[in-house]
């Protein structure tokens, strides 16, 4: 997965192919940008990508690679023609380009030629002539195709580098990796090579990474911070022991002055550091490199680790952060004080707690998880006046955000999360589960205004802050991932997914706790699977408020086109629901189900009046979920009657075999999908409500059709042919 310089590279083994970069490159070049950068840091995955990128390239297009190599350099032809050249030949190998529609230069590691600035002047680009400079700093005048931030996997991307590496976990422990190894890389692909050849439990194996930082400590003073003067190199190990830092902290714990400009630096194009925003001058470390450094000094200079720790208690507590300086006195006093995993200023205490009873929000948050915002709002008017930046005022915060959300309010909910995260970073504040709710909520604001992808990158940075994991967080990650899922149209997939989380219990943390069971009838009926939506409507409804019920009982007569009596039905449900304060998603929901039922009913007029009331509705907030949702309902509601008139219709022509495109049916995808998850076929029939040996049919036809024989080929051929 890494590239030439990462550590442990190897790229002999099985390739992540990352399509999202692929493409940004592709669209670089489409664009006519003649100078383009792919950069980042160290172990990024920088060289794969581009070897990855050049061999996609289409037949006509001509492109070398050129590697640094002493005073001159390697360059090597698509056509597999390796040669040495010095860099006064650099322009005659421009110039064989040139003809070629496109012609690509492509430079991996411009960072190792003595004098990049003079390479670039030696290669020119030109008209349908792209070159690409490829290091750890974006370069001047170069438009940036792949940034830092775009090279870090995604969470589903190390899930997908574990099965490509045949590393078999579950969902949630494929979580965990990405949340240990923060999407860099290097540290993925060496975290995968340990799990690979491990003996034992995964989740131990994970804890055993992270204490040691994968054994890094040697790689970075080679690889990154050799770069620096030595002065910055100490401070950098100094403050590896706290969980953020920003430049009075560093000058307190190290005794020499320090500087924004110097954290700043380090945190350009991710060199060393993460910045927690833009304003407020903190920053973090990458977790498996702070844990690597923390490892070394705790295990070679003790003595100076304990007095680091003294300091930082000292700074916190002149600065009234007495949690956190609790935390550094009680290291500086004894042993486990080289611990690479410190919890820092996190709260992990269940609500309602001891800082909060008799504040109001000790009321709020149960009437919150009950998905009543309105009594939470009473409760929160309650709370007294506290300490700004206190634990009850940040709890009342993330309490503020999620009612707003509740209630439809998507622009407060978003303002009220971004504010909170800002109040927090604004303390240094990395890791608290103030932060892990502030991001919940915007990715559950994203879905709801169906962007489904910024909420996965909302949930990415989720898994990221929650650590150690709370299992609140946890769960309502799973959740709003699923409803993202669902919007992607993998209904089978989502499905899946609700299912687990109802099977596991976990249920019960999601907030509010009757959304899972919601939303696993929506799926349903998005499936077609009308019986089985009826089913649980009728186990579940008790649970369910008024309005939800009716909602989902209303969706559900409106499942049989041929059912004459669901109009009158479906109006007799939601009328009592129509004024009101309640919230806006169900308000608009129950508008657009009432258009169906009038548009069926042949009153169009009326059906055109609802759909634009509660279109008009929506747009305020930009919501997009509910028509979202009932338009994958109404697809079901076809896949329903189709399924009717099935035994008369012929059989289905055979499919397109491996040689061709391969078309999979309907049923057949969404086992491939559920493949991916490493789920067992019993489990799949369950979460897809069919039968075990239906499910064995469909994954021998899957099979027949990629042409391979074990489930691991068959996730590897279909992610070849981007068939998930």
């Amino acid at each position: 997965m890494t590239g030439g310089t990462g550590p442990r590279a190897d790229t002999t083994r099985a390739v992540l192919h990352r399509p999202r970069l692929v493409a940004a490159l592709n669209a670089a070049v489409r664009a006519e940008a003649p100078l383009l950068s792919v950069y980042g840091p160290a172990g990024a995955g920088k060289s794969t990508l581009l070897l990855d990128w050049l061999g996609q390239l289409p037949a006509r297009a001509a492109a070398v690679l050129v590697e640094p190599l002493g005073a001159g350099a390697r360059v090597s032809r698509r056509r597999g023609v390796t040669e040495t050249v010095g860099l006064d030949e650099m322009p005659d190998l421009v110039e064989d380009l040139r003809g070629a529609r496109p012609g690509i230069v492509v430079v991996d590691g411009i960072d190792a030629f003595a004098d990049p600035a003079a390479l670039r002047r030696l290669l020119p680009a030109g008209p349908q002539l792209y070159v690409v400079l490829a290091g750890r700093h974006g370069p001047e005048r170069a438009v940036p195709a792949v940034a830092a931030h775009d090279l870090r996997l995604t969470s589903a991307e190390t899930a997908q580098l574990c099965a490509l590496r045949g590393v078999e976990m579950g969902p949630a422990t494929a979580r965990r990796l990405y949340a240990v190894t923060d999407g860099w890389a290097a540290g993925a692909a060496i975290a995968v090579e340990m799990l690979q050849y491990g003996s034992y439990d995964t989740q131990q194996q994970l804890d055993e990474i992270l204490r040691t930082g994968a054994d890094l400590a040697a790689y970075l003073e080679q690889e990154v911070l050799a770069a620096f003067p030595r002065e910055v190199r100490d401070a950098i190990l100094a403050a590896s022991i706290l969980t953020s830092v920003n430049a009075e902290l560093l000058a307190a714990m190290t005794g020499r002055p320090a500087s924004d400009e110097m954290l700043s630096g380090l945190a350009e194009h991710d060199r060393f550091l993460v910045a927690l925003d833009d304003a407020s001058g903190w920053y973090r470390y990458p977790r498996l490199w702070g844990a690597a450094l923390r490892h070394r000094l705790g295990t070679t200079n003790p003595q100076r680790l304990r007095a680091l720790h003294r300091s930082a208690a000292w700074w916190y507590a002149e600065h009234s952060e007495w949690e956190e300086g609790r935390r550094h006195a009680a290291a500086a006093l004894g042993p486990g004080l080289s611990d690479p995993m410190p919890v820092g200023r996190r709260r992990r205490r269940r609500e309602p707690d001891a800082v909060l009873e008799g504040t109001g929000l000790d009321r709020a948050w149960p009437a919150l998880r009950a998905g009543d915002p309105v009594r939470a709002r009473r409760h929160l008017d309650t709370v007294p006046d506290t300490r700004p930046g206190g634990p009850v005022a940040m709890a009342a915060a993330r309490m503020e955000a999620v009612a707003d959300y509740l209630q439809g309010r998507l622009r407060a909910a978003a303002r009220a999360a971004a504010g909170l995260r800002a109040a927090l970073h604004g303390r240094g504040v990395a890791d608290s589960p103030e932060e892990g709710w502030a991001l919940l909520t915007l990715a559950a604001v994203a879905v709801d205004r169906g962007e489904p992808d910024l909420a996965h990158d909302h949930l990415d940075e989720l898994l990221i802050q929650n650590w150690p994991p709370d299992p609140q967080l946890q769960a309502g990650e799973a959740y709003q991932r699923l409803r993202a899922i669902q919007q992607a149209g993998r209904s089978s997939v989502a499905l899946a997914s609700v299912e687990q989380i109802i099977a596991d219990e976990t249920e019960r943390l999601v907030v509010p706790v009757w959304a899972p069971r919601a939303t696993r009838i929506e799926l349903l009926l998005a499936r077609g699977l009308v019986h089985d939506a009826t089913r649980h409507l009728e186990a579940d409804c008790g649970e369910f408020p008024p309005v939800v019920a009716a909602l989902a009982e209303a969706s559900l007569a409106l499942s049989d086109p041929a059912d004459r009596r669901a109009a009158s039905a479906v109006e007799r449900l939601l009328a009592p629901f129509l004024e009101g304060q309640g919230c806006l998603t169900h308000a608009v929901e129950a508008r657009l189900l009432l258009a169906r039922a009038a548009r069926r009913a042949g009153r169009a007029e009326e059906a055109d009046r609802l759909v634009h009331r509660a279109s008009a509705m929506a747009a305020e907030e930009h919501l997009r979920h509910p028509f979202i949702v009932l338009r994958m309902q109404d697809e079901g509601t076809e896949t329903t009657a189709r399924r009717r008139s099935a035994a008369l219709a012929d059989p289905p022509a055979p499919a397109t075999t491996v040689e061709g495109p391969v078309e999979l049916t309907e049923a057949e995808a969404g086992v491939l999908h559920m493949l991916v998850g490493f789920l067992t076929l019993t489990e799949i029939a369950a979460a897809m409500h069919l039968s075990p040996n239906t499910v064995k049919t469909h994954v021998a036809a899957i099979y027949r059709k990629l042409g391979v024989h074990r489930r691991r080929d068959a996730i590897r051929r279909a992610r070849e042919l981007g068939l998930v």
